[in-house]
């Protein structure tokens, strides 16, 4: 009995591009430890008599995903890179930017129109350049920063004895201070989420078409097809998916073997989507079968066995596929409510394997 693991979003293997930025947050989705528990706790019950030849195989595509262009200098969380060229090699437009961040990063609350007057003012004055280009590189900042503030309206006396402002230094601190834990919150959010997404666009706009899949869906069926090989006659084959893996397999059943010639006799027997969003892209009309063909129910796939979906409340990236999805059977694990770790809980629970094994038992053909 062949059983195959397909990951989701956001997992790559070290030396991929991405991998430092997701590995810490996605080190539950590690295959070594999801086949020992496979191996340890499914096999006996699918297999009691030869648990040994058991086959297992891992359909990794994280190689193929998305990958930052400019090493992630859009993200909020990375640190602004430190300017290398003086005020003085700076054209204007560049100049007025550059004094604006500074600004930026200098002050909590400001006038913004009445500052970017004065920035702008000061990044275009002829007269001021002529005086910069004088000044040794080291006070040119300071000089710039000077004749911006001398541009900016003076606060009235009445003003400064209700409402004293901190010394700037202290402005300063608190900026930063307050830039580094904003930035502390965004960054493991901003370690997933944007690879999160862009492995989805990646999948869904390179796809390719029932007739010549993209290099995703062929690796997948290439895997399928290999783990159908090792299997002896009459042994079922059996798909453990996380996430994003879900709807591959969907796409795979419904749409790309039914047109591969070369797979008519490959059936997924018993197929477990864990922390899927199959439901959610149903429904969404993000499939290529709702695109293309006429949208068949999974049930009546000659390559579809049995579906079973497991979600929970407390994940927020599972959706339910009963009643979305013609043959599906949901269950909700239950889980002790981590918003933040229980998208991965279910590869690292023994309880799901254990109820995994006697699912896969109670419903793959060799019981029939």
């Amino acid at each position: 009995m062949p059983i195959v693991f397909i990951h989701g979003v956001a997992v790559r293997q070290e030396g991929d591009p991405g991998w430092e930025q997701v590995n810490h947050v996605t080190s539950g989705v590690q295959w070594p430890e999801i086949r020992r528990r496979l191996r340890e706790v499914v096999a006996p019950a699918v297999r009691p008599d030869a648990p040994d030849e058991v086959h297992f195989s891992q359909i990794y595509w994280g190689d193929l995903g998305a990958s930052y262009a400019g090493e992630g200098r859009s993200l909020g969380s990375r640190e602004q890179e430190a300017r290398d060229r003086a005020p003085a090699d700076l054209a204007p437009d560049e100049l007025g930017e550059a004094l604006e961040d500074d600004f930026e990063r200098r002050s909590l609350t400001r006038d913004w129109p009445t500052l970017l007057e004065a920035v702008w003012s000061v990044a275009r004055d002829e007269n001021l350049r002529s005086i910069l280009l004088a000044l040794p590189s080291q006070r040119q900042w300071p000089f710039l920063l000077s004749a911006v503030e001398a541009r900016l309206p003076a606060v009235p006396l009445l003003a400064r004895l209700e409402e004293p402002r901190l010394p700037s230094r202290l402005v300063v601190q608190r900026r930063r201070g307050l830039s580094r834990t904003l930035s502390t919150v965004r960054r493991p959010i901003e370690d997933f989420v944007p690879l999160f997404i862009g492995d989805v666009i990646a999948y869904v706009g390179g796809r390719g078409t029932p007739g010549r899949p993209g290099p995703v869906m062929t690796r997948v069926i290439g895997g399928l097809k290999t783990a159908q090989a090792q299997a002896a006659a009459g042994e079922p084959l059996v798909v453990l998916t996380h996430s994003m893996g879900g709807q591959l397999i969907y796409d795979a059943l419904t749409a790309y073997l039914p047109a591969d010639p070369e797979a008519q006799s490959l059936r997924v027997d018993f197929w477990c989507a864990v922390g899927s969003q199959v439901g959610l892209f149903r429904e969404l009309g993000q499939f290529v079968e709702q695109e293309e063909l006429p949208t068949p129910a999974l049930r009546d796939s000659p390559h579809a066995g049995y579906f079973w979906n497991v979600w929970s409340y407390s994940d927020l990236l599972s959706f339910r596929a009963e009643g979305v999805i013609q043959g599906a059977h949901d269950t909700a694990f239950p889980f002790l409510g981590n918003v933040r770790s229980d998208h991965l809980a279910y590869l690292a629970n023994d309880d799901f394997y254990r109820t995994f094994a006697v699912k896969v038992r109670l419903h793959t053909r060799q019981n029939t």
